[in-house]
């Protein structure tokens, strides 16, 4: 099995209105039983916190999403049914971590587990500045805040792509930290699911 997935290159054109993406945005909690397809998942992605901006000799790459003094201390695992990913926004590719299907970790809520993908945001505390990590209750705070510009992003993808998404905050972070293999200095912030809309009958 290959243990890296190239995902093809994001849309950045799509004609969405931005303003049209705020009115219609809401959490979703019902989707269809189909898989997402790979262009949906690699556009948004790069929404969540793609490159937008690459490094120069002066100064750090630029995310889509903003993070305290540049840190990008969050990063995105990818839950599927054939196993784990983790989402390199340098080179914009899934890499496999896990081949176990973890989605009923995702949240503690059981109409989450239905969910084709779900996203684990993981803040890896060693890549605060000194003074952004002065204790756990300011990493904690920061982590949650960049998590939350990132979330938004990913709340304005689906509601113009028409995918159905919410954000999970009932989840057992030390129990989903553990089967991630996460380290001493990473965080489990929060979870969302994303699946295709339920089209309402008429």
């Amino acid at each position: 099995m290959n243990n890296i997935k190239q995902m093809p290159d994001p849309q950045k054109d799509l004609a969405f209105p931005l303003m049209k993406a705020l009115e219609v945005r809401r959490s979703k909690r019902k989707w269809t039983s189909e898989p997402i397809f790979d262009q949906d998942l690699s556009n948004l992605l790069w929404a969540a916190c793609g490159i937008s901006e690459k490094k120069t000799e002066k100064s750090k790459q630029k995310r889509t999403a903003p993070s305290a003094t540049n840190c990008q201390e969050i990063k995105i695992y990818v839950a599927k049914e054939d196993g784990l990913y983790l989402y390199d926004e340098i080179n914009h590719q899934l890499i496999l971590t896990l081949t176990e299907d973890i989605r009923d970790q995702i949240g503690t809520q059981k109409m989450m587990k239905s969910a084709p993908i779900g996203l684990i945001f993981v803040s890896d505390y060693s890549k605060f500045k000194i003074y952004l990590a002065k204790d756990e209750i300011r990493k904690w705070f920061v982590s949650g805040t960049d998590t939350g510009f990132i979330s938004q992003n990913i709340y304005l993808y689906c509601a113009a792509a028409r995918l159905s998404t919410t954000i999970l905050g009932l989840v057992n972070r030390e129990k989903l930290g553990n089967i991630i293999g996460l380290s001493s200095n990473e965080k489990v912030v929060y979870t969302q699911v994303i699946g295709n809309v339920v089209i309402e009958k008429t």
